[in-house]
């Protein structure tokens, strides 16, 4: 399409060849004569000067950037979001509808919405609700009683289990499990064995969720997990039982967050980061990659190591850390050199 198109479609403005002609999306540095990449990165802009890009989406401060006789720009305000939004256009599809395979398993007690993908092996159980639109993968499975939105995706053999919730627009992706049951178990002073806690609670997953393949949601044991709207959650992160993310939450991968935790709206927790049980972590807080979270977080705040500090507070000790060596060297001629004055005073 040409340059002008897309620019009515992300409603920014072009600096150059309106109607130079776009077939593609390219990262910069290997963009060609056709594509169009963007800048959202203040490392990349030097990369500008020397694209063979035909578009570039910039934000409105590099309107005069130095740039290839050839190369135009298109000034958005938000360019990664620029990209995000032109990707979408460019790979909608038409959707596919045919129906309940003849492998699939649907109860007689289920209910499906309209244009409802079945594929085979998949199955829905007794009492199950599949709103309309819904695409249900090869060995996907649909528990008793369970609910699932409209214009939901579940991957291949992605489970939800019984009596749990999945909203409408989420993408749950293979191998990924909700509603297993959470790790409870009560110990036995008598014996030294653990004695299995019922899990009699569910999951919910509000509307417009994204969650990884192979990523493990618990049920609770009474009441409910719940994540809120408009989460994304990574592959291979662990949410245990009774736990509650907000709305607007990043998840990266191989997170672990126990049970009980209550994190709050539009919290950041990066990969290999691990939440202790009980504890409360307030809106807008980022936690850093490997961080170890054992008490309250504030809203807002920024946490890194482990145990987990504050910004400032971790990055000095993370330099002191780094120093030790060079104190332990200190001290020990510190402390030679006070055993010959001690030595010499005798």
């Amino acid at each position: 399409m040409p340059l002008r198109q897309i620019a009515e479609l992300l409603e920014g403005e072009v600096v150059g060849d309106p109607d130079v002609e776009i077939s593609t999306i390219a990262p910069i540095q290997d963009a060609h004569p056709g594509a169009i990449s963007f800048i959202s990165n203040r490392k990349y802009i030097r990369q500008l000067a020397e694209t063979r890009a035909s578009a570039v989406m910039v934000a409105p401060e590099l309107r005069d950037r130095e740039r290839p006789e050839g190369t135009s720009l298109l000034l958005l305000d938000d360019p990664y979001m620029g990209f995000a939004l032109l990707l979408q256009h460019l790979t909608r599809r038409p959707r596919e509808v045919f129906g309940v395979s003849e492998r699939a398993h649907v109860d007689a007690g289920a209910t499906l919405g309209a244009e409802v993908n079945v594929h085979p092996f998949a199955y829905v159980g007794p009492g199950a609700v599949v709103g309309d639109r819904v695409d249900l993968h090869p060995g996907s499975y649909v528990g008793a009683g369970a609910r699932i939105g409209a214009d939901t995706t579940l991957g291949p053999n992605a489970v939800v289990h019984h009596d749990c919730e999945v909203g409408e627009r989420c993408h749950v992706y293979a191998g990924a499990v909700i509603g297993s049951d959470g790790f409870g178990f009560a110990p036995n002073l008598r014996t030294g064995l653990h004695v299995k806690i019922p899990q009699m609670g569910r999951v919910v997953v509000e509307d417009d969720v994204e969650i990884g393949a192979n990523v493990a949601i618990d049920r609770a044991a009474m009441g409910e997990t719940r994540v809120g709207q408009g989460t994304k959650i990574d592959n291979l992160v662990q949410i245990g039982h009774s736990a509650s993310l907000g709305r607007g939450c990043f998840v990266v991968s191989q997170a672990g967050i126990s049970g009980t935790t209550s994190v709050g709206h539009g919290v950041t927790i990066a990969g290999q980061a691990g939440i202790a049980g009980h504890v409360k972590v307030g809106d807008g807080a980022s936690i850093g990659a490997q961080a170890g979270v054992h008490g309250d977080v504030r809203p807002g705040a920024k946490m890194l190591g482990s145990p987990a500090l504050e910004g400032a507070e971790a990055k000095r000790s993370m330099v002191l850390l780094r120093r030790l060596p060079d104190f332990r060297d200190k001290l020990r001629d510190l402390e030679r050199r006070l055993a010959a004055l001690e030595g010499g005073g005798d």
